[in-house]
């Protein structure tokens, strides 16, 4: 047992420390303003029962002017300052995000805007002012068609996107991912999928389950981006129920669709009314067509091969 000679000794130098820290922190700027401006009377007997509270109070930063980001903040937790609430006679620590924090948390909920299958990180990344324009192309015509169509969208005017058909290597795929930044700038939510891999991978859904779970997100998307139309293998399932059943949702929901290919809308209904399996269906091809047309107005995008230079 501890000697009551040392106990007292012990006991005099934590009240000595508790007196040091209470007159250091009656001083400082921060508690004297809290002193001064608070609602609530806070005595000198519920500053010293809440002495570590009222310390850390005066040891975070209260508006990011120590903290350069977020990722260097001072503060625990990270990313909240800190206020004082009193209740109950006792002084108690109330924490919300701070301004670097809310900025971070804005822009980590537009990044979630943007969902892509397969899009590589340049097209998910496009920004309409960052598009090459150069004289052999109508890139600016289609843009400002993309910019008039976005807007629309936003507004809730019209649902109607557009299918971009063209060569190979123009920045049809880059257009698609400019539409979706310049939608998420304005908080309207998009997914991007490039059609022969996500075809694939509702392929191999049926072995573990997932295909109906990935085809209703994609068939749901606020705005769908079909990347690379066409470009699939075209087999009866891929054709009647994988791509008119997307489109057939979406018309009759009337949610946005963009589309890009390299096929103009003419040939990707030749195309599609050809499969392996049942030779040439045409009629089904052409409902698969009027359902993409009634959601898409075709333009053509002209100019060099970017890819190749």
């Amino acid at each position: 047992m501890e000697p009551i000679n040392q106990f007292l000794k012990n006991n005099k130098k934590i009240q000595d420390n508790n007196d040091r820290l209470y007159e250091s922190l009656i001083r400082h700027p921060r508690i004297v303003e809290l002193l001064e401006n608070s609602e609530f009377e806070i005595t000198r007997s519920m500053i010293k029962n809440d002495l570590l509270q009222l310390k850390r109070y005066t040891e975070q930063s209260l508006a990011c002017e120590n903290c350069p980001s977020l990722g260097q903040c001072i503060n625990h937790p990270q990313g909240y300052v800190p206020s004082i609430d009193v209740r109950g006679g006792r002084i108690h620590i109330m924490y919300t995000p701070c301004p670097n924090k809310k900025k971070d948390d804005a822009f980590r909920e537009k990044e979630k805007m943007i969902e892509s299958y397969h899009v590589p990180k340049d097209v998910k990344d496009a920004t309409f002012e960052t598009v090459f324009l150069d004289p052999d192309s109508n890139r600016q015509q289609i843009i400002m068609k993309s910019i008039a169509s976005s807007k629309k969208i936003i507004e809730g005017t019209d649902a109607k996107g557009l299918y971009i058909h063209g060569s190979f290597g123009i920045g049809k795929s880059y257009l698609l991912g400019c539409i979706a930044n310049e939608l998420k700038e304005q908080s309207v939510s998009s997914i991007i999928v490039y059609v022969p891999e996500i075809i694939r991978d509702l392929k191999a859904g049926f072995k573990d389950g997932t295909t109906d779970s990935k085809f209703n997100t994609i068939k749901n998307a606020q705005v769908l981006m079909l990347d690379d139309l066409g470009a699939e293998d075209v087999t009866p399932w891929v054709r009647d129920e994988v791509m008119t059943g997307i489109l057939h949702y979406r018309m009759v929901e009337g949610l946005p669709t963009f589309v890009s290919s390299n096929y103009s809308m003419a040939d990707l209904e030749y195309r599609y009314a050809r499969t392996k399996e049942n030779g040439v269906e045409e009629t089904k091809a052409r409902r698969m067509m009027e359902r993409l047309r009634s959601l898409c107005e075709e333009v053509q995008l002209e100019g060099s091969n970017y890819r190749g230079n």
